[in-house]
């Protein structure tokens, strides 16, 4: 399986079976890139890109992964809670990745910002990910 499909599942796995996340009082849905009519609030896979850490696949990979949270809640309150409950639920992220090891997990960053519909709170967690084939 490619690093990058392995990832895709990974991260919606991860963020499915959280306990953290489902105890919000609104359960997020999550989404490998979401539908133009999503209910909100909605957690979704975005942008994931990868590199080679040296000259070969078989001596690691680094991706930056995106996580979008969507919150049309009047306050950032709720999408303030998503993103923290998306970026703990992640701590789990090696137990989820299939053909791959993680090697390390780090370098979050954050936003969270208002758009420009006025009404809608987007979230962003950025990670930095390595990983080695396993096996």
């Amino acid at each position: 399986m490619s690093l990058h499909a392995a990832l895709r599942g990974a991260l919606t796995a991860c963020l499915r079976q959280d306990a953290g996340l489902a105890a919000l009082p609104v359960p997020p849905a999550i989404h490998d890139g979401a539908p133009r009519a999503a209910a909100h609030p909605f957690i979704e896979i975005g942008r994931i890109e990868t590199r080679l850490l040296a000259a070969t696949p078989l001596e690691g990979e680094v991706s930056q992964v995106e996580i979008l949270v969507h919150s049309r809640k009047a306050a950032r309150g709720e999408a303030a809670a998503i993103l923290d409950g998306a970026r703990a639920a992640l701590s789990g992220l090696g137990a989820h990745l299939s053909g791959h090891l993680l090697i390390n997990a780090g370098d979050p960053e954050t936003r969270l910002e208002r758009l420009s519909d006025g009404r809608t709170w987007r979230g962003r967690l950025r990670l930095r990910v390595v990983t080695e084939p396993a096996g």
